[in-house]
């Protein structure tokens, strides 16, 4: 796929770069070629606040974003926030990278609530499966520092997406056990294992080679699966 930059110089080199590893590792894991469209759900909860007004959130999404210049044929990344509601943002690309935490999120001045996984799970099933259903994968990247008060209604969202060529790699960082999205990867009832968890301290600790190792754990076989049970990818 032609790589599409950004306007700061800087910025490119670490993209074209991170865009690189992605590669040798989507070689590594059978998935060099494949494309989905990859949305990056972020929690917007109150103790996410500082995260996301000190630039750790705007440096995130520049590691989150090659992962869709990389596998989405347009190099759109759709990205939601989430607290006890989410909201759709506008997709993040190479014109409105640099700076989008600032220009986008912040200057709305939201109101950072509690956390529920359920709405938007069950928004992104809704889209991707339903209203915008497509051959290609749907690869969510879910990042969250806490735990949800809605355990039961977000097992449900799951289990029911595992119909549908959705993958979930839900990340939990800080020191929270997580011991909710530990279960929700190991969950049963599901048509097939559609979800991956990892709990990381402080993402910004992980190498651009480890972090991308993490996002595609268990992707290619999920994909695998996915083909054995008639869901396309």
């Amino acid at each position: 796929m032609a790589l599409t930059l950004t306007k700061n110089p800087e910025l490119n080199k670490k993209l074209t770069l991170r865009k690189d590893i992605i590669e040798d590792k989507a070689v590594k894991s059978s998935v060099a070629g494949s494309m989905a469209r990859v949305v990056f759900a972020l929690d917007h909860s109150g103790s996410m606040r500082n995260m996301y007004k000190d630039g750790t959130v705007q440096t995130l999404l520049e590691r989150i974003f090659p992962m869709a210049m990389y596998f989405d044929d347009n190099a759109e990344l759709d990205f939601y926030w989430f607290d006890s509601v989410y909201k759709q943002l506008d997709a993040v690309t190479p014109d409105n990278l640099d700076g989008y935490v600032s220009k986008i999120i912040l200057s709305k001045k939201d109101h950072f609530g509690g956390t529920c996984y359920a709405p938007i799970m069950q928004e992104i099933t809704n889209r991707f499966a339903f209203r915008e259903p497509a051959k290609i994968p749907t690869f969510v990247i879910f990042i969250t520092d806490g735990a949800n008060s809605d355990k039961t209604a977000s097992k449900q969202v799951l289990t029911d997406a595992s119909k549908h060529n959705i993958f979930w790699k839900f990340i939990g960082i800080g020191k929270e056990k997580f011991d909710f999205l530990e279960r929700l990867d190991t969950l049963k009832g599901r048509f097939i294992d559609n979800a991956n968890f990892a709990s990381v301290n402080d993402l910004g600790d992980l190498s651009d080679d480890e972090l991308y190792t993490l996002l595609l754990d268990e992707y290619s076989d999920w994909r695998a699966l996915c083909k054995e049970n008639g869901i396309p990818v």
